[in-house]
This record gives structure tokens, sequence and C-alpha cells, in this order.
């Protein structure tokens, strides 16, 4: 094992066209600087929200609090030395027959905003079969929700995107796994 981490997330996030997914990639890839982009593997796994995700450049344990749809959750993430270590922790989750939802993959690009000496980042997703989406989030020890949250929805204002309705976003979610059950 390689590193723990506790903080709290605080993000919300836009559903996009293709359209609108084409544009913001030009867009933040012209005039924003670019932290990261990585095509990243995810399985989650319930009681609660606890996911297995790796890419060729992580393998992580990641358990969020609650609903996938609040705007603040407390995140603990195990991060692993190597994929052999990740596939361990996945073959004992597979033996312990946890109910998992079905896996995803997902095209992150990752880009810092900086607003008023805070650093945010604005994730632009294409996630394979579900959805585009922008999230706008930022990770933090003492989480001041007001502060970060009029701060993120003045981020989706300049890039002309409106944030999800939490419930709409839900049932987005509720409904792929539903249909995506046969292939576990």
């Amino acid at each position: 094992m390689k590193e723990f981490e506790s903080f709290y997330e605080i993000e919300l996030k836009a559903l996009l066209s293709k359209d609108q997914y084409d544009s913001l990639s030009e867009l933040l890839n012209k005039y924003y600087v670019k932290v990261n982009d990585d095509v990243i593997h995810t399985t989650r796994y319930r009681p609660g929200d606890v996911r297995l995700r790796y890419s060729n450049r992580i393998f992580e344990l990641v358990c969020k609090d609650g609903d996938p749809t609040k705007i603040c959750r407390k995140e603990l993430k195990l991060s692993f030395e190597s994929k052999d270590e990740y596939d361990k922790m996945f073959d004992i989750f597979t033996e312990l027959k946890l109910q998992s939802d079905p896996s995803w993959i997902k095209h992150k690009q990752e880009f810092e905003y900086d607003l008023d000496g805070q650093k945010y980042i604005i994730c632009l997703q294409d996630i394979k079969n579900f959805a585009y989406v922008l999230e706008v989030e930022i990770l933090t020890i003492e989480p001041n929700m007001p502060l970060h949250e009029k701060n993120i929805r003045t981020i989706f204002a300049n890039l002309k995107v409106q944030a999800i309705d939490p419930k709409e976003f839900n049932d987005k979610i509720t409904r792929y796994i539903w249909q995506n059950k046969k292939w576990l």
C-alpha cells in the first residue's frame, strides 16, 4: 500500500450534450492548465459507496460517504503500489461476494481553475455508455460548503453550463445500473 488520504470533496455536476462536451474540451484545452488526462476503470460496491478504480497511473480503493449526488462528501482513499496489489483487493471483494454495480470506463480530463485564491478542478468526462459530464470540484480538509458551492456555481456560469438536479442525476445512475445488470 502506498498512501491513505481523508478529505472532503465538494462538487457539482452538469450533464452535457456531445456538442457541449466537444466545445468545452476545445475551450478548456485552449485556456486552462490541464493537470490530468486519463482513462479510469471503476467498479462500485454496496452497501455504501466503495469503489475500486484503476488506470495507467492509479490503482486505488475509494470510500465515499453517502449519496453520490450530495454536494459535499467525505472521501477516504487508499492508493496501491501496483496493479498486482489492486488485483488482490479485487479478488478479496469478489471472494466476499460484495454486491457490485456494473463497472464503467471514463475518459477524464482535469483542468485547474483558480478563483479567489482557491484551486478548483474542472473535470470533463466521457463516461462510456452513460453520459458526458462536467464536474467542478475542490478537495479540502475543512469544508466551507457555502463558499465553495458559490464559487463552483460561478465557474459553471462562466462555462455556460447548468448544474444537474441531484435527483435527476441519481435517477440516471439508477437507470444505468438497472440496464447494465445483465453484464454482471
